[in-house]
């Protein structure tokens, strides 16, 4: 449990982080509100225990990713199955307003995409392009070597360039 004197510093990562942890949990869950925020106050509770052994060496945003990744790596086997991001589709709900309809398709479109992709790249995806995370970071999140996170993010990507050409630009080829 953290001293005293760290609860004010929690408490200014947490008012920083916990619309980026929560989006990154969102995503995960296929787009479950309660479920992210569930899952986004856990996390945040566990970081707050641990908050103490907190190294202040490292950056906080890859200290609590890893922890958020940690706990939906326990909340998938627990439910010992795996939800990728069928529900995907849904998120043009998501995209603001004011984004055109042609932009709200493409989304729904690559979201689309991206839920076809194993799940371990639906993840790196989403820490890359969702959560803005550098391959070093979400090397550290994930436990791989960063050039093990490139190469899985370059194939990832390639894979959705391929999907999306097949499916979208040349569909009757």
């Amino acid at each position: 449990m953290p001293h005293a004197d760290s609860i004010q510093e929690f408490t200014q990562y947490y008012e920083e982080y916990k619309r980026t942890i929560f989006n990154y949990i969102l995503y995960r869950v296929g787009f479950n509100r309660d479920t992210a925020e569930d899952l986004t106050s856990d996390i945040f509770l566990k970081a707050f225990q641990a908050f103490d052994s907190y190294d202040r060496n490292r950056p906080f945003k890859t200290w609590i990713f890893t922890i958020a990744h940690n706990h939906l790596v326990n909340y998938y086997a627990a439910k010992k199955n795996v939800l990728p991001l069928e529900e995907a589709v849904e998120v043009v709900k998501e995209v603001p307003a004011t984004e055109t309809l042609d932009e709200k398709m493409l989304v729904s479109k690559i979201l689309h995409l991206i839920s076809k992709l194993p799940v371990a790249q639906q993840e790196l995806v989403t820490l890359r392009y969702v959560n803005d995370l550098g391959n070093e970071e979400i090397a550290r999140i994930v436990g791989k070597e960063e050039g093990a996170v490139r190469t899985a993010l370059s194939r990832a990507i390639a894979t959705l360039r391929d999907e999306y050409n097949t499916h979208f630009i040349h569909p009757n080829s």
